[in-house]
């Protein structure tokens, strides 16, 4: 496992701040029991909640996204959905991998005694099939890659292996492996992913097939466009590697911040849940925020009721905070409102069934249904099965960008009507439609209060992200009122709820530092290895 501090991008060691027996810092006695806003009720917004909470302010949840009652829903875009003809049954309908490295989200886990040891059957660690211009290959477990992908591969490797061994041989003295990264940042923010790979003499063919199969966990192509700097930060840093699910679905996360008891200065033994009387508020609509930085903020919600607070985490969706709230001028600086709405937010969608049983797991792998990596439309094809229920899911299609605008405008039926008739053309059968129980869809672009599944930024936008990440820090806070934000899109891991939950600890920070306390652990590590 990594240190904390091989984030180069942000070297502050979180699991030494949430691990202060006595919480992530201290407040003045009187602003003890004092309100704070936090809007989202996902893995940001929940965690910042959470600590807050132990050092004595009353976090107040508000949410839009809502359950099938019209009751608030918990957990954002770490949503583990449970099949209503066996719940025991699941589909992640936004993450649902967790790599080892990301030391913060894996420190919470431990704390919740959340099991995430079984691997994400990811390409090539399972079973693999993959169906490229019309031409059928299986590859079992340890199998060799066929001829034309290898030598895609081959090329890749040839482009990110000297990039990387530069890394590497900086990796134990913090400062020479910042200073590595720093130019990395500089040679690469303005360049997109296909440009590097053409850059680099990588062959159209070659573009083309590494294009579909990625660098180990599906087809990249639909990312091309994206800054090569967002891809490269995932190979750097090892995310794309061991990647791990969690048992009981990804939505425990979210769920133990809102859930868990644990004993709080000024509340006693409680948890969010009991201080936001069983439900967070409905969705916000006005933020109105003092030009005097000693009153209080304002903010209304759907509803018309308005309530004041000390300090506001803001951690939706900034295409929500764009296009559903109204907020005043002088909430933030013309570089951070221009970041909000610069950032670019990822297009992604999936496709679930949940079969009758896990079929797959009683037939010899090279005659059933594997793994399936493909340039055809669904594009990646994952099968997963359960210790608790004889049911499987399977995520027919998992799709990004202009690979999931292609299938958006179905319905859920054409959508798994679609689906099966492609697998059968790659599998020579229908293996699927006699065991189909449910089908469940989602296109996070078309979700109310989200207008996006993650953050990836497009080539010239690292000033952007650089903004909002230094929002919640003292450089820039202590110019503007209390108002912060976080979310997965302020981090320089997006996408990860890694961070989302990096985010909500630098709001949490942020929001005890301006109100005159103090911070635990500053977290850095001074020493240079």
């Amino acid at each position: 496992m990594t240190h904390s501090w091989r984030f180069p991008d942000n070297p502050f060691d979180y699991g030494s701040l949430i691990g202060h027996p006595e919480g992530i810092g201290k407040i003045p006695e009187e602003k003890t029991g004092a309100k704070i806003a936090v809007i989202g009720a996902g893995c940001a917004g929940l965690c910042a909640a959470y600590e807050l909470m132990k050092i004595g302010l009353h976090p107040v949840i508000y949410e839009s996204d809502q359950n099938p009652d019209g009751s608030p829903r918990i957990g954002g875009r770490a949503y583990t959905y449970r099949f209503p003809g066996d719940p025991k049954a699941l589909a992640e309908l936004g993450a649902m991998r967790i790599p080892p490295v990301h030391e913060t989200v894996c420190r919470y886990m431990d704390i919740f005694h959340l099991d995430y040891s079984k691997p994400f059957p990811d390409p090539l660690l399972v079973p693999t099939t993959l169906y490229f211009k019309g031409k059928k290959y299986y590859i079992p477990v340890g199998g060799s890659l066929p001829e034309p992908v290898q030598k895609a591969n081959q090329a890749w490797k040839k482009l990110i292996g000297p990039l990387l061994e530069k890394m590497t041989s900086a990796s134990h003295r913090r400062k020479a492996w910042a200073r590595q990264w720093q130019d990395y940042i500089e040679q690469f923010k303005d360049k997109s992913f296909y440009q590097i790979l053409d850059e680099h003499g990588m062959s159209k063919k070659e573009i083309d097939f590494f294009g579909s199969l990625g660098i180990g966990t599906g087809g990249f192509n639909s990312l091309f466009p994206i800054s090569f700097l967002e891809i490269f930060r995932l190979a750097a840093l090892r995310w794309e590697t061991d990647q791990r699910l969690v048992k009981g679905g990804v939505g425990q996360i979210p769920e133990n911040f809102w859930t868990t008891l644990r004993q709080c200065r000024y509340f006693g033994n409680t948890n969010v849940k009991t201080l936001n009387n069983g439900q967070p508020l409905s969705a916000v609509t006005r933020i109105q925020t003092p030009d005097t930085p000693e009153k209080k903020i304002e903010i209304t919600d759907i509803k018309g009721h308005k309530l004041s607070y000390d300090a506001v985490i803001i951690t939706c969706s900034h295409r929500a905070i764009e296009t559903g709230i109204k907020i005043s001028r002088n909430t933030f600086s013309d570089e951070v409102r221009a970041a909000i709405q610069n950032i670019h937010m990822t297009r992604s969608g999936k496709i679930f069934v949940r079969t009758r049983e896990a079929f797959w797991k009683h037939q010899p792998p090279e005659k059933t249904l594997n793994c399936t990596i493909t340039d055809e439309a669904i594009r990646a094809t994952y099968l997963f099965d359960f210790d608790d229920t004889d049911s499987g899911v399977i995520c027919l299609s998992y799709t990004w960008e202009d690979s999931a605008t292609k299938l958006c405008g179905l319905s859920e039926q054409e959508l798994l009507h679609r689906s099966l008739d492609i697998l059968k053309t790659i599998y020579g059968r229908d293996l699927i439609s006699d065991q189909a129980a449910e089908v469940k869809t989602i296109f996070w672009e078309q979700e109310r209060g989200y207008h996006g599944a993650f953050k990836l930024n497009y080539p010239g936008r690292h000033e952007d992200q650089t903004a909002l990440f230094l929002q919640a820090r003292p450089e820039s806070f202590k110019t503007h009122n209390s108002v912060f934000l976080g979310g997965e899109s302020t981090s320089w891991a997006g996408g990860w709820i890694e961070g989302a939950l990096q985010s909500g600890l630098d709001a949490a920070m942020a929001v005890i530092r301006k109100l005159g306390g103090e911070i635990s652990s500053r977290g850095l590590i001074e020493k240079d290895y």
